[in-house]
């Protein structure tokens, strides 16, 4: 049984409920995964916020009421929730692991300061982004030698101002006086905010948390992506929105399929924008992770989707926050790692001589399953005092989060094997094969989250909702 009150107390936190010591049971060794960060805390404190956020819409539903005298019992386990921020390596397809998302030009790179920086090339248009700039082939050991021949804060500088995705390796120090930093530590965890009105929006009593209740999931790669599964898993619709010309990484989105129907729409297109303001029109759920702002520039920002559908409930996470010098870029967890010193922390603890990650994509999933939370809390007050809400959640937020909680080096402790988590995983047919999934964590009521359907390739469905066709 796992010492559970951090984390019951990292929940209360979150969720503003000083009560939920009576409704929230840990199970599980309190440390999980090596590291010398405490991500099992965070990892399984983040899942119980999504449960306690889906018990309270299963509470007003069911009992019409808010109070949490009114809402059910929240269970989690350590290792499930440890387990859940790594699906994307315990994923089996037909038996076997899907191919890593990682392309060869990403990673660490020396630089002529004797410094390191990132370079994050997973999507192709990155990757060629960055050879373009360096003058190289398509070929590490070239980009190693270009690299060499800049500092590193310089070539930060450059690669972003051309919309690349870089950072330089900062210690915890370096990053704690940075700018952004600074401007990031002025925000909250999670920020709620009613950005329209609407009347109260009551729901039929239901089993499940998120019955009936409608998401668009316009995001892609992991955070916003595990967000729209975790409401999924608590019974949504969830129609994935995203566009022909946008790449993708085929395993992760495989991996962070589940519950989904995909469909295209180019925003560009005029016929398409205006189809999905029709969605809009009836969705109860946005969720995008777009750049701050870059929706907003196409007229779907989260004031014109409350004049769109009064009583919306909009997610957005982004890497950096809404506001500081770097609030505009692009970003992914491990950049995200390396600019806020947490990688160079963990290596110099590991005695590795170059910048270390998580155990895990610990900001991404934590992220996601935060901004959940938010989003089903705004869901349970729309149904008993209505509002549009806007819920934001951010990667280096979240990571602020994890270092607040101050080191914990469990970095001797052995690894969590596929073998370790099977009895969380379930196997569902799918037109790529047969897939071996770990299943969502946060049980609510006495009932765990599901999936009943598998991940399906892009473009799949028609843009519609299945409840109306």
């Amino acid at each position: 049984m796992a010492d559970n009150a951090m984390i019951t107390d990292q929940v209360a936190m979150l969720m503003g409920d000083p009560g939920i010591t009576d409704r929230l049971t840990v199970t599980g060794p309190p440390d999980v995964l090596p590291s010398l960060y405490r991500v099992t805390t965070v990892a399984t404190s983040s899942v119980a916020a999504a449960a306690v956020g889906a018990g309270r819409l299963l509470g007003v539903r069911n009992t019409g009421s808010l109070s949490a005298g009114d809402q059910p019992a929240i269970a989690v386990d350590t290792r499930h929730a440890c387990a859940a921020f790594r699906s994307e390596r315990y994923l089996r397809l037909d038996g076997r692991p899907l191919p890593s998302p990682w392309d060869p030009i990403s990673g660490y790179y020396r630089t002529a300061d004797d410094r390191w920086i990132q370079l994050h090339c997973n999507f192709p248009h990155h990757r060629n982004g960055i050879l373009d700039l360096l003058d190289v082939p398509n070929d590490r050991a070239a980009v190693e030698r270009a690299v060499g021949r800049f500092e590193a804060e310089s070539l930060e500088l450059e690669l972003q101002a051309m919309g690349m995705c870089a950072t330089m390796a900062r210690d915890e120090e370096e990053w704690r006086v940075h700018r952004q930093a600074r401007a990031v530590a002025e925000l909250p965890l999670l920020e709620t905010e009613r950005v329209g009105p609407g009347d109260a929006v009551p729901l039929p009593p239901a089993d499940l948390p998120a019955a009936g209740i409608r998401v668009l999931d316009m995001t892609r790669v992991i955070a916003g992506p595990v967000c729209a599964r975790v409401l999924a898993g608590y019974g949504a619709e969830v129609l994935r929105v995203g566009a022909a010309h946008l790449p993708e990484v085929r395993s992760l989105l495989i991996d962070t399929g589940f519950g989904k129907r995909n469909t295209f729409l180019n925003l560009r297109v005029a016929a398409d924008a205006r189809r999905l303001a029709e969605l809009v029109s009836t969705a109860d759920v946005v969720i995008q992770s777009y750049r701050p702002r870059a929706l907003d520039r196409l007229g779907f920002g989260p004031e014109a989707l409350a004049r769109m559908r009064p009583g919306i409930v909009v997610g957005t996470i982004s890497a950096y926050g809404r506001t500081g010098p770097w609030s505009g870029l692009r970003g992914f967890d491990s950049l995200v790692q390396t600019a806020s010193g947490i990688s160079v922390s963990a290596a110099r603890a590991g005695g590795c001589d170059h910048p270390h990650s998580l155990p895990a994509p610990v900001l991404d999933h934590a992220t996601a399953y935060l901004l959940a939370s938010g989003v089903l809390s705004a869901l349970a007050r729309r149904a008993a005092e209505g509002g549009s809400w806007h819920v934001r959640a951010s990667l280096a937020r979240t990571g602020r989060w994890l270092q607040e909680l101050g080191h914990h080096d469990t970095l001797a402790a052995p690894d969590l094997t596929r073998a370790d988590v099977e009895e969380f995983c379930r196997r569902l047919r799918s037109e790529f094969g047969e897939l071996s999934y770990v299943a969502p964590p946060g049980a609510v009521d006495g009932r765990a989250p599901a999936w009943t359907m598998a991940p399906a390739s892009l473009g799949t469905s028609p843009p519609g909702w299945e409840s109306s066709e």
